[in-house]
């Protein structure tokens, strides 16, 4: 890889240090000086330079926290919702190739300056099909220049509603009709056994390369039995990789946990023995106190995704609780920012807007505290703090040339804070150069590694040979109001599982829904 010189108006190290009229010298895909601007430009003559009095130059962003849908959610007709309807339009969404979708998003996110990204994703259904899948998402990121953390899992329990043994009585609630329609749709899905997840991730891990690696990725603590969350921690650590999961994500997952488990759920991952630095959870809404002094006693990093948590009618997570009390964040897009924008800038300043509280006494985030999320904080989930999320000397050559000309149009304070003005202010379209590695793959805009017209022009190819699926549209739709009376039983008979800013959250006592009754047990062809 050649050498290259990048320098701007300013350069940004990390959050907390930011140099004015700098330059950073990249060689051998590391950091290998940085200094003023003019003397760097005349020493290193010669050497290709990226930047310009107009830009500043980022550390590489991360992404700690994404699923590949291939195209926005709406464009296939599945709504925003609650989590727990919400999921079961999965099966309708289009079927893209693992290659195809990973690209697509790969693509995306490089030209909003996003340098690494974790991918949970589906693992397959069999352990050889699973193989080549994963595969082929890995050839996708190497193809496009970008770092990623692919993290497979399932869901191997708890298919229809959240709970042990809750399942029977959900589905005596069920007309026949719909819960034959129910059992069709669960009796055609194959899925991955736990044994076969095993040997599939034991193959995997020993192809990463620092470029692209493999995690665990166990869906949630409701889809996974406690024998197989307790094997990921074994295993994890046997092969000396990662694991990421979803926890407390929705307001019926902060309810499950004290309902259903009678602990809280970090004392119950502590149970299994998964606790630890290994491991990061997504979204973390419904975190109370004891689970937040655990979070931040293991070590255990949390990705926010604050427009997938709005979206989804999840709340808003409490970040800047987390922060003050030790507990290290990074940002996630999910796969579904606001507006599918896939911005990891308007991402910093939604997070930025939902974690600056209505009463001074409550605790809150700067302009810093977010780049810091995007940078540092994605680097502790990737366990490469020491060389990845900064432009120190000796870390990896990962990093984002921003133009600053529209964002500093018409006028700007010559004295204007850098970080308030480029997480204020910049987005995607700001972005001209990106660096993985050492190597440009984003060159004025455009993505290096792939084309984009042939991509594009492949991928709807694919989509139009398989579009929605409306059978399965239609099943999510007449499920929607049992699941959602199901879970308002919760409502009546828990106490609310977290407090906001400082005031109680009410739990309402009354409900124009019956009280629940115990229901018969059902059976539902395989479906446990």
């Amino acid at each position: 890889m050649a050498d290259m010189l990048l320098w701007g108006r300013w350069v940004v190290v990390s959050a907390d240090d930011v140099r004015e009229d700098s330059a950073v010298l990249l060689r051998g895909g590391r950091v290998a000086e940085i200094g003023k601007a003019p003397e760097m430009r005349a020493r290193h003559a010669g050497i290709p330079e990226h930047g310009g009095a107009d830009c500043t130059i980022l550390p590489g962003l991360i992404n700690a926290h994404h699923h590949c849908y291939g195209i926005e959610l709406v464009n296939q007709k599945v709504k925003d919702d609650f989590l727990e309807p919400w999921m079961f339009c999965g099966p309708s969404m289009v079927g893209l190739s693992p290659y195809l979708s990973s690209a697509h998003s790969a693509l995306r996110l490089l030209k909003t300056g996003v340098t690494a990204v974790v991918d949970m994703c589906s693992a397959g259904v069999t352990r050889e099909s699973g193989e080549v899948r994963l595969l082929e998402k890995a050839q996708a990121y190497r193809d496009a220049g970008l770092r990623a953390a692919i993290a497979p899992g399932e869901r191997w329990q708890n298919r229809i509603v959240h709970g042990a043994g809750e399942e029977a009585g959900f589905l005596a609630t069920l007309p026949q009709n719909l819960r034959d329609d129910l059992a069709r749709n669960e009796a055609g899905r194959a899925r991955l056994s736990p044994d076969a997840y095993f040997e599939l991730m034991a193959a995997l891990v020993p192809q990463g390369d620092g470029l692209r690696d493999f995690w665990f990725g166990p869906t949630g603590p409701q889809w996974t039995p406690d024998a197989v969350l307790a094997r990921v921690a074994q295993e994890a650590e046997r092969l000396d990789t990662r694991i990421q999961t979803h926890a407390l994500e929705s307001f019926y997952e902060g309810l499950e946990s004290q309902q259903i488990r009678g602990k809280h759920l970090m004392q119950h991952f502590a149970d299994q023995g998964i606790l630890s630095e290994r491991l990061s959870l997504a979204h973390v809404v419904w975190a109370g106190p004891q689970d937040i002094e655990e979070l931040a006693r293991s070590g255990v990093q949390v990705s926010h995704n604050p427009s997938s948590n709005l979206r989804l009618r999840s709340g808003v997570a409490p970040i800047a609780d987390m922060c003050g009390n030790g507990v290290s964040v990074a940002l996630g897009m999910d796969g579904t920012t606001l507006g599918g924008a896939e911005d990891i800038f308007t991402e910093m300043r939604l997070a930025l807007a939902l974690n600056t509280p209505p009463h001074r006494s409550a605790k809150a985030l700067n302009a810093r505290d977010v780049l810091a999320l995007a940078t540092q904080g994605g680097a502790r989930v990737l366990g490469r703090a020491h060389e990845l999320g900064q432009l120190q000397l000796g870390y990896c050559a990962d990093a984002v040339v921003l133009d600053l000309s529209r964002p500093m149009s018409p006028w700007c304070a010559p004295d204007v804070d850098p970080i308030e003005l480029i997480v204020g202010r910049a987005t995607a379209a700001d972005v001209r150069d990106v660096i993985v590695n050492g190597a440009l793959v984003v060159a004025h805009g455009t993505v290096t590694g792939l084309n984009e017209t042939q991509l594009l022009q492949k991928l709807r190819a694919e989509l139009e040979q398989s579009p929605p699926d409306d059978a399965a549209l239609t099943l999510a739709r007449n499920l929607r109001p049992y699941l959602l009376d199901w879970y308002a039983h919760w409502e009546q008979a828990g106490t609310v599982p977290v407090t906001r800013y400082g005031a109680p959250f009410p739990m309402h006592k009354t409900s124009p829904l019956a009280a629940r009754t115990p229901a018969p047990k059902v059976k539902l062809g395989e479906v446990t």
